[in-house]
């Protein structure tokens, strides 16, 4: 079969797929090693037998509602390449805002101490670190089949991170960062995308989202249990001054803001993503 031959087939698969030409992009190249270039300029160019059938596979699988990210088993994110299959959490444009805002109230010329819970891929720790490379970076995570995703993460990018296995609630985790009785290490930012969907979000999930893991979606029934759980007892291992971020759902600001509020903290703010929705909820601990 061509290039243009399985272009054609394809088209013919994915036909209810939203941004089809995109995801039939994304096949040709990762699993035929075909670039859009070569699509245009060599379209009689004979495909080995088995680059065929995995791209018709893929097609198929996405066809039938299976994300492209696990298809692929990999994702960018803040123009790096992340690792992904069941079990994770798939990186999002939504969460760059996070990263953002979190990079443009530390600053990139004085090192900090960054905690990233409920971590999953690592997206947000791994992309910390090499924006922030003064900076040291923990990062928590619970799931038995999300960790090899994090640790796999940290290692193909070369990333400083710090891993811990573990319940962000459960508040003996925080044993873990004492440097003695009475002190814990130097935490400047807490930094999370917790769990946040409500149960009438999970009921209509698309089904694209339903293959991801629901651990890493549902947050509660209000959706809010995470932050609650986070801003209560992780604030002690703040510094003075030191900064909770959050990604949180388009409605879902007040209710992080009132959270924040309750547990002490101050200058609290909200951040937009590029779809101009509130994405970023965070605030001081003074």
């Amino acid at each position: 079969m061509t290039v243009n031959e399985l272009s054609t087939r394809l088209d013919s698969i994915l036909t209810d797929v939203p941004d089809k030409d995109f995801d039939k992009m994304c096949l040709m190249e990762d699993l035929c090693g075909v670039t859009r270039e070569q699509i245009a300029i060599h379209p009689d160019k004979k495909l080995t037998e088995a680059a065929v059938n995995a791209a018709v596979k893929g097609a198929r699988r996405r066809a039938a509602g299976y994300p492209l990210q696990y298809i692929l088993g990999k994702w960018e994110f803040y123009g790096r390449s992340f690792k992904v299959g069941e079990g994770v959490l798939i990186p999002r444009p939504d969460t760059e805002a996070l990263i953002d805002e979190t990079i443009a109230r530390l600053g990139k010329d004085k090192p900090c101490g960054i905690l990233d819970l409920c971590s999953g891929s690592g997206c947000i720790a791994v992309t910390l670190a090499k924006e922030l490379p003064k900076s040291s970076v923990y990062a928590v995570e619970l799931s038995a089949e999300a960790f090899p995703y994090l640790v796999e993460n940290v290692r193909t990018n070369g990333a400083d991170v710090k891993l811990l296995k573990g319940d962000v609630m459960n508040g003996a985790l925080l044993e873990n960062f004492r440097t003695s009785e009475e002190e814990y290490l130097d935490i400047d930012c807490i930094v999370s995308n917790p769990p946040y969907l409500t149960d009438r979000e999970m009921e209509e999930l698309q089904k694209e989202v339903t293959f991801e893991p629901e651990t890493a979606l549902y947050g509660g029934t209000d959706g809010l249990k995470f932050y609650r759980v986070i801003a209560c007892l992780w604030k002690e291992l703040l510094k003075k001054d030191g900064l909770m971020i959050f990604e949180i759902g388009t409605e879902q600001a007040e209710d992080v803001k009132k959270i924040l509020s309750d547990n002490g903290f101050t200058d609290i703010f909200t951040a937009t993503d590029a779809t101009g929705g509130i994405r970023v909820a965070g605030g001081y601990l003074r």
